[in-house]
Formats: C-alpha cells, sequence, structure tokens
C-alpha cells in the first residue's frame, strides 16, 4: 500500500502536468493549487525529490517526474472513462472518485480496464490519455465494452459513449443533430459508408468519422 507521501506526490504531479499540458505551469499558480489541493510545502517535496524544477517564473518536470506523472494521469483518467461510461456514475462525481482510483490501480489493472474500454483516447473531459503498452499491442484478450463504432458489425444495436470532438471538424455536427451520449443507434452499413439510424433519422459517415464515435454494445 502507497503511503500517504507517497500518494501526494503522486497527485502533485499529476496536477503539475494537467498544468504543464495547458501551458499554464507557471510558479505562483502552481504553488498556490498545490497548496490547496494538496498539502502545504509539496511543491518543495518535488523538487527536493528530484520531481521537479523551479524556472524563473515556470515549474516543470524531471523526466523522473514525468514518468510518475504520466502514469498517474493515465490511471485517472481511465478511471474516469470507467466511472462514466461503464459505471455511469453522476458527472460530478466522476473527478473525486477517479482521484481515490488513480492511487491504487495496477499496471495490470490498468491494462485490463484500458482494453475493457477499447483503448480510449480522451477522457470525458476531452483530455488525451496516455497510451500504455495494451495500447500498442492492441491487446483483445478481454472484449471490450466501449469499443469505435468503425470495429461494429452491421445489424449492431449500441449506444453512444463518447465522440471525440476535437479531431474531426465534422463530428460537432453530428452533436448538434442529437447524436449524443446516450443516444440509441443501429448500424445498418459499413460499406461503401457508414449508415446508422438514431430514432428516426438515418445518418450517413465515412470511415474516418466513426472511428471516432465511441459506442457502448448493450
Amino acid at each position: 500500500m502507497k503511503t500517504k507521501g507517497m500518494i501526494d506526490i503522486e497527485e502533485a504531479l499529476g496536477i503539475l502536468r494537467g498544468f504543464i499540458e495547458k501551458n499554464k505551469n507557471t510558479r505562483t499558480l502552481v504553488e498556490e493549487t498545490l497548496s490547496k489541493n494538496v498539502a502545504g510545502g509539496i511543491l518543495s517535496e518535488l523538487v527536493n525529490g528530484g520531481f521537479a524544477v523551479l524556472g524563473t517564473d515556470t515549474v516543470t518536470l524531471t523526466p523522473k517526474g514525468e514518468e510518475i506523472a504520466r502514469d498517474v494521469t493515465r490511471r485517472h483518467r481511465l478511471a474516469e472513462r470507467l466511472l462514466a461510461d461503464v459505471i455511469e456514475l453522476p458527472e460530478g462525481e466522476i473527478d473525486p472518485a477517479a482521484c481515490e482510483f488513480e492511487h491504487i490501480l495496477s499496471p495490470e489493472v490498468t491494462d485490463a480496464i484500458c482494453t475493457l474500454l477499447g483503448h480510449p483516447r480522451m477522457c470525458p473531459h476531452g483530455s488525451r490519455i496516455p497510451p500504455g503498452p495494451c495500447c500498442g499491442q492492441a491487446q483483445a484478450s478481454t472484449a471490450s465494452i466501449v469499443t469505435s463504432l468503425e470495429q461494429v458489425e452491421a445489424g449492431e444495436k449500441v449506444r453512444v459513449a463518447y465522440i471525440v470532438t476535437s479531431e474531426h471538424p465534422h463530428l460537432h455536427k453530428l452533436l448538434s443533430i442529437g447524436l449524443v451520449p446516450g443516444t440509441e443507434i443501429t448500424l445498418h452499413q459499413k460499406a461503401p459508408s457508414y449508415i446508422i439510424k438514431a430514432g428516426e433519422t438515418q445518418i450517413a459517415l465515412d470511415r474516418e468519422v466513426a472511428a471516432h464515435i465511441y459506442v457502448r454494445r448493450r
């Protein structure tokens, strides 16, 4: 079991990595946030432990810190996907619960969750999930509950889990016509284009778009 000190370090590194992703890793903001949400003096612990480096006005991760931060970020965001897509926890409860999960998931369990969810690329909030070894190996030893529409067979009825809208300009249009998480759809055909039916509406999609729509099998 991890000590309270190690849990605090992981939590702080995950927060710092999130700031770096958004180019908001100013020293003042990082220090205030970590003191408020983790523990007072935790930034000094990161620096003294060789996990982070203080610049003139920024805080960055060392290779040692980045390795841990990347791992905890992956665990947190996969936990968010699990809680949102499988357990269907209310939105306001997802992040706090994921913060608990991220510190107890072993590498094996993390990869199993990733495989179960179909190796998702984005968390429910649209942030990238760092890939793991299982993603590169495309392990299929466990049936995925959530998968891309591209992997669904014609005739299957599925439910939209989420749509990766940031990676294709036409995906926002799908949201505007009501193809939102929770919508039940039927895939009628896959060639020459994907034809899906949502309620009384039929929609034609190309393969690239279908690959960015993630669904949950009923």
